[in-house]
């Protein structure tokens, strides 16, 4: 496998969505205990939870196709086979333009009532980005090339 075959857009969007992916583990969803006085214990159940976008959301297949899109883009370059499938790079700036969308309207429109937003919505919103940035560079490229 030749990397210099790899664009830096695809390059950026393969990066980004192995960021993606590693994101969707994190927290992306807190609840906080109720304040108890100190000495008491926490009842079982009662504790803080997270919990990451597998279980707090219903965008995480979504999220999925486009880290593996992104994913497959680079690997096609990598392995000389994407002259073939040059419609990747368009799909992958599709699909990363759509999970930003759909990322920010989960934070601010369809976020649990009662919860804080944890850290790994936000690195799971920047790899968004990275993706759709990756994928319109790399269509950039082709253009040019």
């Amino acid at each position: 496998m030749d990397t210099g075959r790899l664009s830096q857009g695809q390059m950026i969007a393969a990066v980004s969505a192995v960021v993606l992916l590693v994101a969707m583990f994190l927290p992306w969803i807190g609840v906080d205990a109720p304040d108890v006085p100190a000495g008491v214990p926490v009842p079982e159940g009662l504790g803080d939870d997270s919990q990451n976008v597998w279980k707090g959301s219903s965008i995480d297949v979504y999220l999925l196709i486009t880290a593996i899109v992104a994913i497959v883009s680079a690997l096609l370059a990598v392995s000389g086979g994407a002259e073939e499938f040059s419609f990747f790079s368009a799909a992958t700036f599709l699909l990363g333009f759509v999970g930003v969308i759909l990322v920010v309207v989960w934070l601010t429109i369809d976020f649990p009532d009662d919860s804080e937003r944890k850290y790994g919505a936000f690195i799971g919103l920047a790899a968004s980005v990275g993706i759709a940035y990756g994928g319109f560079k790399a269509m950039q490229e082709e253009v040019a090339a």
